[in-house]
């Protein structure tokens, strides 16, 4: 039986860990914050469920703070390649299905790769890529590759379609994509047909890359 909260494990509370960790304080997570400095630990203690002073290069430390059975583990450890891959190791060792960690360069990013971990940031060339694509298009406010063919995006609701609902726009016959939620200020509202895109409505919307051309032409 899948369990209703999802852990998350970070190990690593530099500037990448520390801010992963405050913003998953934002979502109904269970999250482990590990690191052998013990001021950031005490930072971290009002962001996560628990944080622990350990030495994470230390299998068997790491084995008995918990983290075994963890859905997802983000390593934060950039810096340091060799404690980084010796991390990844040894949550490949525990089962951990997913593991998320920070790369300083393309060498450290094939390393980890190689080992078998799930997802690999960069986080210099990832936003680096978020800029250019926020400049580039116009009515595109973030943009994430989902792979070679598809991209997440955030965009401005065109004005054509202010006061329409789902139904009558027809989105996915039309462009191709799926709309996944629609921010409205601080609501977030997963839209069913009767949907009306309101003015100043921000749409999250899944999109296979060739549908973007006619997707710019209404802006």
């Amino acid at each position: 039986m899948k369990k209703s909260i999802e852990q998350i494990a970070i190990i690593g509370l530099g500037k990448f860990g520390m801010t992963v960790a405050k913003q998953l304080s934002n979502y109904n997570c269970d999250v482990l914050a590990i690191d052998s400095d013990e001021n950031l630990i005490e930072e971290a203690v009002p962001f996560v469920t628990k944080a622990i002073q350990i030495n994470a290069l230390e299998a068997d430390a790491l084995e008995a703070c918990g983290i075994k059975g963890f859905d997802i583990a983000i390593i934060g450890i950039g810096d340091n390649i060799e404690s980084s891959l010796m991390v990844a190791l040894t949550l490949k060792d525990l089962g951990i299905p997913k593991i998320v960690a920070k790369a300083r360069d393309e060498k450290h990013a094939k390393l980890l790769e190689m080992i078998g971990v799930t997802r690999i940031v960069q986080p210099e060339i990832d936003s680096a890529l978020k800029l250019v694509n926020s400049i580039t298009t116009k009515y595109v406010i973030e943009k994430t590759e989902m792979g070679r063919d598809f991209s997440m995006l955030e965009i401005e609701a065109p004005k054509d379609w202010i006061n329409k609902n789902f139904g009558e726009l027809a989105l996915r016959q039309k462009f191709s994509f799926n709309v996944v939620c629609v921010k409205r200020g601080e609501e977030v509202v997963f839209p069913t047909a009767n949907t009306e895109v309101k003015e100043g409505d921000t749409l999250v919307i899944l999109a296979h890359n060739e549908s973007l051309e006619a997707l710019e032409k209404l802006y």
